[in-house]
C-alpha cells in the first residue's frame, strides 16, 4: 500500500521548517512506501528560494497565479503522484514517529476516509495534552450544517471502531479511488474554508464510510495557517462557502427552507451576491450530486444523532 502525503503551503516556510521534519521522520519509519509533496500556493516569502535546499527529498510544486487556493493546490499535489491512499496535512502539523503505522490499519478498501484523533500543538496549560479532534458529528443549526461536534477519546472505547460524519482538514486520509471518483476538491470554494467538509460530505452521501483513527496523535498549531475568523475576509469566506455548500449539497426541502430563512435573517450581502453570480455552476454541481446520492441528508443527521445519544 502506497501513501502520498500532500501539504499545501502559502507563505508558510516558518511552519514547514518547524513541522515538516516530523512528517519526513514519520514517513521514514513507516512500513509502507510514502512520498511527500509540498504544493506552494503562490508564496511570496522565501519558500521558492529555500525549500529545495532545506528539503531535497520532498517533491516541491508551485501553483500558477491564475490557478491558486488550497483546493487547487491539493488537487495538483494528488495529480502529481500515484498512490492507494492520500494523507492530507496542513503545513503547521507535527506528526508522531509512529503516525503512519498507527493509521495504516484503518486504511481498508471498504473505507472512504480516515479522520484522526488530533491535539493542540501548544496546550493552554503547560504539560497537558489538549485533544481538539475526536469522532466528528454532523448537526443542523440555524439553517446551516455543523461539523464541529466531537466525541473525544476519554468517552470512547479504544477497542471499538467508530464511524465519523466529518473530517478535520488539517490531518486526514482519503482513499485515492474515492478522491478520483469525486473529482477531488471543488475549486468553487477557493481560496479556502469548508473544502474538506464539502469533499467528505459528498463521499458520505454517495455511500462512503469515514472511520476514526483513535490512536493517532498529530498536533496542530491551530490558527497557524488560516487567520482567525475575526479577520473580515475569513468571515466573508465562511459565510459565502457555507451558502455554496448548502445550495450544492443539501437536497432536503425542509433543510433548504431553514437555510433560506436564516440567510435572510442574518444576511451577508457580499456573500449572497457572489453566490448568485456562481449559481449556474452551483446548480450544475448540485444536479450531479443529487444523481449520485445514495444516502440522504436526513439519514446522515439521524445516524450522527444516534451515535451522540449512545454517549449521553
Amino acid at each position: 500500500m502506497k501513501i502520498s502525503v500532500v501539504i499545501p503551503s502559502k507563505n508558510g516556510l516558518h511552519h514547514l521548517k518547524e513541522c515538516l521534519p516530523t512528517v519526513i521522520d514519520a514517513a521514514s519509519k513507516s512500513i509502507n512506501p510514502i512520498d511527500i509533496t509540498v504544493v506552494d500556493d503562490c508564496s511570496n516569502d522565501d519558500t521558492p528560494k529555500e525549500f529545495s535546499a532545506l528539503f531535497p527529498n520532498v517533491r516541491y510544486l508551485r501553483t500558477s497565479l491564475d490557478a491558486n487556493g488550497v483546493c487547487i493546490a491539493r488537487n495538483i499535489g494528488v495529480q502529481s503522484t500515484q498512490c492507494d491512499w492520500i494523507c492530507f496535512l496542513d503545513n503547521d502539523v507535527f506528526l508522531e514517529p509512529e503516525f503512519f503505522d498507527k493509521a495504516s490499519k484503518y486504511l481498508r478498501d471498504d473505507v472512504f476516509a480516515v479522520t484522526c484523533c488530533g491535539y493542540a500543538a501548544y496546550p493552554k496549560v503547560a504539560g497537558t495534552k489538549e485533544q481538539n479532534d475526536g469522532v466528528k458529528l454532523f448537526s443542523w443549526q440555524r439553517g446551516y450544517p455543523r461539523f464541529t461536534g466531537n466525541i473525544k477519546n476519554e468517552n470512547l472505547d479504544s477497542t471499538q471502531e467508530y464511524e465519523c460524519f466529518g473530517a478535520q482538514g488539517a490531518y486526514f486520509f482519503m482513499n485515492r479511488k474515492w478522491f478520483d471518483e469525486l473529482d477531488g476538491y471543488d475549486p468553487i470554494l477557493s481560496p479556502y474554508l469548508l473544502e474538506e467538509t464539502d469533499l467528505v460530505y459528498r463521499g458520505m452521501k454517495r455511500g462512503g464510510k469515514i472511520i476514526y483513527a483513535y490512536d493517532t496523535a498529530p498536533r496542530h498549531k491551530c490558527g497557524g495557517t488560516i487567520q482567525s475568523t475575526t479577520n473580515p475576509y475569513t468571515k466573508y469566506l465562511s459565510k459565502r462557502n457555507r451558502i455554496i455548500f448548502v445550495w450544492k449539497n443539501i437536497h432536503d426541502n425542509k433543510l433548504l427552507l431553514s437555510n433560506i430563512f436564516w440567510t435572510i435573517l442574518r444576511p451577508c450581502p457580499k456573500a449572497i451576491y457572489e453566490c448568485f453570480k456562481l449559481l449556474p455552476e452551483i446548480l450544475k454541481k448540485r444536479c450531479i450530486e443529487r444523481k449520485r446520492m445514495k444516502i440522504t441528508d436526513i439519514e446522515l443527521l439521524k445516524k450522527s444523532k444516534q451515535l451522540l445519544k449512545e454517549f449521553n
